[in-house]
């Protein structure tokens, strides 16, 4: 008889205490709301909630610019040590709360502390790399008692693997973060809402490399969303009007259709939204970076940002979506 992997819903039932992180920075968090909502049905006790130090904000530190054809062209990367009205558990995790700030910015996870179904709220942070990252949250989940760390995200990001038509805009935080929940000491879960609603991969080659996952072995399951996650997900939105992570919901209200999202530029990306923008699909985090996302294992032994971004520049032919502030520098100071 075959050997079946536990769903989210069997490791749920097993736990008392979960991880839910964001893990491609700005507001991922959000489409973590449908599955903290589920875990509550279920009976976890204690939920933490957060994203990593990547944040896509304008001088004014919103994530949207006021002034037509503005555009955010790339994210700042703190250290979460910097962070103010913060509580530091881990050299690389904060606990935040509405007041948290990183030089007068809050970010995503601070505004909606008080709105999403959490009992802590965290930031966890990127300059110590991926084994940074995990040596960090592997302490959180030692100190808390963590059953399930779960990984949510939007798009299609996360599943580059170098050769697509367009090159990787964001992929590089995705892929730290992915490296590290590879090193956890407890049962991970990744999952991705808005299939393809970052524009950043043509659906064809999304669904292509979703077929590797399947057949080897990788996909979990998936969940779709409720109408109180819905509403809960739009409230959050709308407190951190982050361009992408309303896609998923808005799906769910029978959205469909070709849209325009504000990124890459002051002229938006074209993105086609299907029925699945609204599931959110589950898959294990090692059989993706085995099969698809295979620059995630080159990075698994950074120890620092800048290593990171070298090798995900070097040997993966890819730019760092960490690097674009500098490159802007670079060519206001000509």
């Amino acid at each position: 008889m075959q050997r079946t992997k536990p769903s989210l819903i069997d490791r749920i039932l097993k736990s008392e205490s979960a991880i839910i992180m964001g893990i491609g920075g700005g507001g991922d968090v959000i489409q973590g709301i449908p599955i903290a909502n589920l875990m509550r049905q279920l009976g976890v006790k204690k939920v933490f909630m957060g994203g990593v130090s990547c944040q896509w904000w304008t001088p004014d530190g919103n994530p949207l610019a006021n002034e037509w054809g503005s555009a955010v062209m790339g994210p700042t990367v703190y250290p979460v040590s910097d962070l103010q009205e913060a509580e530091l558990v881990a050299p690389h995790v904060a606990l935040v709360n509405e007041n948290s700030n990183y030089n007068g910015k809050r970010p995503c996870e601070a505004r909606l502390a008080s709105l999403i179904p959490a009992e802590e709220v965290f930031v966890a942070g990127l300059s110590g790399g991926v084994i940074g990252l995990a040596r960090s949250l592997n302490q959180l989940i030692a100190d808390e008692r963590i059953d399930l760390f779960v990984g949510v995200d939007i798009g299609s990001d996360s599943f580059h693997d170098g050769k697509e038509a367009s090159p990787a805009k964001t992929s590089l935080v995705d892929f730290i973060s992915l490296g590290a929940i590879t090193r956890l000491e407890c049962p991970t879960i990744y999952g991705v809402s808005g299939y393809g609603c970052d524009g950043e991969m043509q659906l064809e080659e999304l669904d292509e490399r979703v077929s590797r996952v399947m057949k080897a072995g990788g996909y979990l399951g998936a969940h779709g969303l409720t109408q109180q996650d819905v509403l809960e997900m739009e409230r959050a939105s709308e407190a951190y009007p982050d361009p992408i992570e309303p896609m998923s919901y808005r799906a769910a209200r029978g959205e469909f259709g070709f849209r325009n999202v504000w990124t890459n530029g002051p002229y938006g990306t074209v993105v086609k939204v299907t029925p699945l923008a609204s599931v959110m699909m589950l898959f294990d985090p090692d059989v993706l970076g085995e099969v698809c996302s295979t620059g995630i294992a080159d990075l698994v032994q950074t120890e620092s940002l800048e290593e990171a971004e070298e090798i995900y520049r070097e040997k993966l032919g890819q730019f760092p979506e960490s690097r674009m502030h500098h490159v802007i520098d670079f060519f206001r100071t000509k």
